[in-house]
């Protein structure tokens, strides 16, 4: 009975996983979802390029993360990837960024800026 039980329990979690989210497994890299790769704008100076190994923030200034991680031998990226949400947090050197972004539609996302929540909308040029 004992043996039972415990090979139902092993069966329910081996089997219990959500495969509509992911976790990045390589935490040394950035790889946003095809979704999201393109350069954003919205009606200010700020854009943000995705690329299929890196994201550049452009602010007055471009900044490109694989490059900033590059130069640190501490650096990581966590990024959660679905069909809608891209949410990821660089570290590198005595930084750490978070960024979260959710898709509108093929042609708009929203930034969520993290701590406070406020929505910036951006377009894909």
């Amino acid at each position: 009975m004992k043996k039972l039980f415990l090979l139902s329990a092993l069966l329910i979690f081996a089997c219990s996983s959500d495969d509509s989210d992911s976790s990045n497994s390589n935490e040394d890299s950035i790889n946003p979802p095809a979704w999201i790769q393109g350069v954003w704008t919205n009606d200010s100076i700020s854009a943000f390029e995705f690329r299929a190994d890196d994201m550049c923030v452009t602010a007055g200034s471009t900044n490109c993360y694989k490059a900033l991680m590059a130069l640190s031998t501490e650096s990581s990226a966590y990024e959660e990837i679905s069909d809608t949400r891209y949410y990821v947090v660089v570290s590198y050197g005595f930084s750490e960024n978070t960024y979260e972004f959710e898709k509108v539609s093929e042609s708009t996302i929203n930034w969520i800026l993290y701590p406070s929540g406020i929505i910036s909308t951006f377009t894909k040029n």
